[in-house]
Parts: C-alpha cells; structure tokens; sequence
C-alpha cells in the first residue's frame, strides 16, 4: 500500500519517527516538498540523528529514498547528508539548486520584513523560480547552462544594488563550484517519472506541517511550498491511485518563528513546558511557543487533506502537567463556532487532568490517558491508530 504521513500542525509533531518506522514496510520514501529548511529528528541506539534534506527513511538499508520533482536543495548540505546511505538516495533530474547567496539574501529580506524565517534561501529560490532565474539540475547539463548562470548573476546584481552591497560574484568560480559538487553526486540523479511510478510500497513525507502550506496555511508566516496531499501529486507526477493519508499530530501544539498561536502558554508556563520536553526548533534552534492543541483547526486540515486515520505523538510530555486543555471553538462577539455540546466547556476549552505514568499496553494506562484521546477521535470523528509515547521506535501504541 502506498502512505502519504503528513504534519496536520506547524511542523514539529514527530513525523521522523514515525516514517522511520513505517519504512520497515516500504521499498521507497519520497520527499515531495520543501528543502533544507525542514529537520526530522531520529534516534537511532540513543544516538539522535538530525536530517534536513533526505527523507526519513535513509537509515534503512533496504529502502530507497527519493527526492521528487521541485525540492530545493543545497549542493553543500546534501553531500554532508548523503553519506549515511549513499547508494540507496535518487535525486530528481527536476530538483532546483540553491546559492549560499541565497541564504544571505534571505537573512536581509526578513531583518527587513520581520517574518521569523529559518535563512535558508527558500523564498529566494522562489523568487527567482517565477522570474526564470533559477536552475535544475538538469539545466546544468545542458549547453545553454551559461546564458542561464548570467541571468542568475543579473538577479543577485539587483538585490545588492538595493542593499548597497558591495559585493563581487565571479561567474568563472561559481560555475566551477557547481560542477564539481554535481560531478560527485550524477550517479545518483534520475528520472523522477520513471522511479516513482514503479508498483512497490512507497511513503510520501512532507517537510514541513499543513498550517505551514503557503496556501492554505496562517499567511504571510508560512513556508514557500505546497505541503497538502494535494500537491503530491503536482510536484512528484504520482498517478491517482491506491494512496491512503495519515495524519500526524502532537498531543499538544508547537510553533516556531513569529506567528500567532491561539492556544499558547503564558511565558513562563511556555518556557518551563517547552525547557523540559527539549522544544527546540530541530532547524533553527529556536524555543518553540508551545500551547494547548486546537480542534476546531485539526478538524479542517484533515477534511482539506483526506486523512482516513491519524497517530498521536509525544503523549509522554503531558506528564509533566497538572491540567490539560483542548481547544474547541472560539468566542468573536460572544458569538461561539464550531459548538460541541456547550453544557461541558469553559472558555472554549474542555480540560482534562493528566496522567503520572505511561504503559506499553494501551488497557493497562490511567483513566485520563483513555479520556483524552477518545475526546480527540470523537470531535474529530477520525479514529487513532497509532500513539507515540517516547523517542525511540519502539515506544510506539498500536489501537
């Protein structure tokens, strides 16, 4: 059967795990959004593995992993990444390159703009894709690569004309530099159409969450990609069939950079929650604003995205609270959405008490465990399948 796992929050909700997992039953993994401004974190023998580029299953020997049609990539990023499993990564004739200039550019756009971002040139690749400045690794082979390399230069000319920047882009050394790096990973380049249609087990990853989509997300505080199961199929030419979509969310809500979150802590509570439970942006190293998770928002994002099950991450972190909430609908104007038999609510929340301690064997957990997620399935009206109490494989709940 073929998996789309994909973040139903902002990101962060575990999906590293729980796709390295699933790879024990798949022959590919497939990232189809995204660069390196996304970061997956495994623990492989206690050991935490980070990985920002290549999908998730990589640590499996007997998987392939594939970088679709559309990913952006650092050549100088992808060849620290490569090495863990160098024979069993593909990567997409399709796939655009990002400049170091890139990532510059980028951290003097958002001085200016204030957005949050991770610097790592993807709004810039973006910018310069709409405008026919950009290049895929295809191009490079290609005899007008040079024609092609100038009006890159022309691009980055104008950006530091702005910022009264000083600066010289040598055209002979930056050519120079691309061959080289592409020289070293060509065995690995193909055609994406050809692999990714083949009838065997595949797992489509996302980079990134759902509310992070630049359509569909809490905008301008997004990321430049398509990230909904929708897109899976426009950016890695998947045909329509025999897909099925999950959903992964935390058993409460993270978010990193300067958007809003509805449901946040206090800023102690935050900095006391967030502290204990490591909640640091796996990318940008960032403390992520941490709150309470919000229902009524879930429930949207898994009618946009199909999802048929979901699995439950980092319920192990709850145990370090005395009280639970989950958000339901909102007060505008004393005027209540998205209602839930309201005789049971308080402020739009419905609290819970928490739990001291965590089983392996789903009868044998506390009443309150039990509680809480048949509340997430009923207001949902989406049944849990999996729950994830740790950071190891292992510490996996099958319902």
């Amino acid at each position: 059967m073929n998996l789309s796992l994909i973040g139903l929050q902002w990101g962060d909700e575990g999906k590293g795990k729980i796709i390295d997992f699933f790879s024990n039953f798949s022959n590919l993994i497939i990232r189809y959004n995204g660069g390196h401004n996304a970061g997956h974190t495994i623990y492989k023998n206690n050991k935490k593995k980070i990985i920002k580029i290549l999908p998730s299953g990589v640590f499996k020997k007997y998987c392939i992993s594939l970088l679709s049609n559309n990913i952006y990539i650092l050549i100088e990023n992808l060849l620290k990444e490569i090495k863990i499993n160098f024979n069993n990564i593909f990567i997409s004739k399709n796939v655009f390159i990002i400049n170091k200039i890139d990532e510059f550019i980028d951290f003097l756009i958002d001085k200016i703009i204030k957005i949050g971002t991770t610097f790592n040139g993807i709004s810039i690749i973006n910018l310069r894709k709409s405008i026919k400045c950009s290049f895929n690794i295809r191009n490079i082979f290609c005899l007008y690569f040079l024609k092609i390399l100038k009006k890159n230069l022309f691009f980055y000319n104008i950006i530091f004309i702005f910022f009264k920047i000083k600066l010289k882009i040598f055209l002979f050394f930056l050519l120079k530099k691309i061959k080289i790096m592409i020289e070293i990973i060509k065995k690995n380049i193909v055609n994406n159409n050809y692999i990714i249609n083949f009838k065997i087990n595949k797992i489509f990853e996302s980079a990134q969450g759902v509310m992070l989509d630049f359509n569909n997300g809490t905008f301008p505080f997004v990321t430049n990609s398509n990230i909904i199961n929708k897109s899976i199929f426009i950016n890695s030419n998947f045909y329509l069939n025999n897909l099925k979509f999950i959903g992964i969310i935390k058993s409460f809500s993270t978010r990193v950079g300067n958007g809003n979150l509805n449901t946040k802590l206090n800023k102690k509570k935050n900095f006391f929650f967030s502290y204990i439970n490591k909640e640091f942006g796996t990318n940008s190293l960032r403390l992520r604003n941490s709150g309470w998770n919000d229902l009524f928002l879930l429930k949207e994002m898994i009618k946009i995205n199909n999802i048929s099950n979901l699995i439950l991450t980092k319920m192990d972190s709850l145990i370090t609270i005395k009280y639970i909430k989950l958000l339901i609908n909102y007060n505008i104007n004393k005027i209540k959405f998205f209602n839930y038999k309201n005789n049971f609510f308080k402020n739009n929340y419905f609290i819970f008490n928490s739990w001291k301690k965590i089983n392996l064997k789903y009868f044998k957990n506390e009443k309150n465990f039990h509680l809480y997620i048949r509340f997430i399935e009923k207001v949902t009206n989406t049944s849990i399948i999996i729950i994830s109490i740790g950071k190891n494989e292992k510490d996996l709940i099958f319902l």
